[in-house]
C-alpha cells in the first residue's frame, strides 16, 4: 500500500510540473503568438489596408450589395 502511495504522489508531482513548464522559452517569442500579430512593414510599423478591403467577400458579391 506504501508503493502505490510514493508512485501517486510521483504521478501527481510529474504531472502537475508538465502543466506549469511553459511551452516557449522566454524573450523569444512562440510561434503560435508571433502568428497572430498583424503583420508589420520595414519600419516595424502596421501595414493597414485600404478602407473597405477587408476580405470578407468577394470582389463581385461586395459590388452587387452597394447597388
Amino acid at each position: 500500500m506504501k508503493k502505490y502511495r510514493v508512485f501517486l504522489f510521483f504521478s501527481v508531482l510529474l504531472f502537475s510540473t508538465a502543466l506549469l513548464t511553459p511551452a516557449c522559452s522566454q524573450k523569444s517569442g512562440c510561434p503560435a503568438n508571433e502568428s497572430l500579430r498583424p503583420p508589420v512593414n520595414k519600419k516595424g510599423e502596421i501595414k493597414s489596408k485600404g478602407r473597405g478591403q477587408s476580405g470578407l467577400f468577394p470582389k463581385k458579391m461586395s459590388k452587387r450589395m452597394k447597388k
